[in-house]
């Protein structure tokens, strides 16, 4: 069950952020609705909790599953790339690249979770 939670928030998380990245590139009013400040926290903050759990409840540590440090270390990265995107960058180029590589790290998080190898090498 703790797994469908988190798979279900990593859907969610991404299509939100995906979504979010739209209507700030066309310049959308609906990017200052309240519940859009609201919801990704949210989604987030339950992802996050349930990332946890299951590493517990799993047995993995960063320091005895290398995939793992290097996803929370490509979080990391996200997050800083989103508040680029989304709050610091002035200029539109500038949020649509910091989009685009929030959304490649994304992927590679997405990617080092099902393979299990932090270098993927299929």
């Amino acid at each position: 069950m703790l797994k469908i939670i988190h798979i279900t928030c990593v859907v969610l998380s991404f299509s939100l952020f995906f979504l979010r990245g739209i209507w700030l590139m066309r310049g959308s009013p609906i990017m200052r609705q309240r519940w859009l400040r609201i919801a990704p926290h949210s989604i987030d903050t339950v992802l996050l909790t349930s990332a946890i759990l299951l590493a517990w409840q799993l047995g993995y540590t960063p320091a005895n599953s290398p995939w793992l440090a290097a996803k929370i270390v490509a979080l990391l990265l996200y997050i800083g790339l989103g508040m680029l995107a989304f709050r610091f960058a002035k200029t539109h180029p500038m949020r649509f690249a910091a989009w685009m590589a929030a959304l490649l790290t994304f992927a590679y998080i997405v990617a080092t979770a099902i393979t299990h190898d932090p270098f993927l090498t299929f």
